[in-house]
């Protein structure tokens, strides 16, 4: 009889939470509208459209790879193009009478390649009768590089693997367990206009960076880095109206 009454049990509790996965999966994707897809699910690529994201957090959105497929979720399209068009590493964008107050949920193989991926951006932004020219041009910008490998070495983090994080408070930026090549894009994000080009697989813990690197000498003095005009190609990404 406890045998019967336990397996009842157990059958409910997965009937309940089968029905309880299922309700919170639809209503997550309720405000979503497929609005591309090339393949069957989870095969191809699929593009919804959700919620306006606050626009005046460009860089605010959440990219993932999962089972083999790679999610950007809540992305405009600038970090659309700067994920998926490769032609330059540095990009520049200029949007012509276009808003970018879209917010978009990318999945796709985390293998596809890059014909692939201008195969999505030139999709999604015909599906909104828009159009992508690409122009380069060479711009001023500051390579971050090491000067006293001794002294960055202490601050090196132990994690051998890219799963750090950032912070901002009071007007400073902290990374934890990231690359100097995330530090420098964090710090593009503050229009500070600096490259990193050497060793993107060692990470570092580097605590109170200023949002300006180029403005703080004594702190890059600190941890054994330095930084260094150069010229850069840059990809000239304008947007407009069809």
């Amino acid at each position: 009889m406890n045998y019967f009454k336990m397996k009842n049990f157990v059958v409910n509790t997965v009937l309940v939470s089968c029905f309880l996965w299922l309700l919170i999966s639809c209503n997550s994707s309720s405000d979503r509208k497929l609005i591309v897809e090339e393949g069957d699910y989870y095969s191809g690529y699929e593009v919804y459209e959700n919620k306006e994201r606050d626009t005046t957090k460009l860089f605010s959105f959440t990219s993932r790879i999962t089972n083999g497929m790679h999610s950007l979720e809540g992305v405009g399209f600038q970090n659309m193009i700067r994920f998926l068009e490769k032609s330059y590493s540095e990009k520049e964008f200029v949007l012509n009478d276009v808003k970018d107050t879209v917010s978009l949920d990318i999945l796709y193989e985390s293998d596809v390649d890059n014909s692939t991926k201008r195969e999505i951006l030139d999709r999604v932004l015909g599906h909104y009768n828009l159009k992508l020219e690409m122009s380069s041009k060479l711009k001023d910008y500051q390579e971050l590089y090491i000067v006293d490998e001794a002294k960055l070495k202490q601050f090196e983090c132990v994690s051998k693997t890219r799963n750090g994080e950032s912070t901002k408070k009071n007007g400073k930026i902290s990374i934890k367990c990231m690359g100097l090549d995330q530090l420098a894009l964090k710090l593009k994000e503050e229009n500070d206009p600096v490259i990193f080009k050497g060793n993107k697989q060692r990470y570092f813990t580097l605590k109170i960076l200023n949002y300006s690197l180029v403005r703080d000498k004594v702190l890059l003095e600190k941890y054994g880095l330095a930084l260094k005009p150069v010229k850069q190609k840059v990809g000239v990404y304008t947007i407009s109206k069809k």
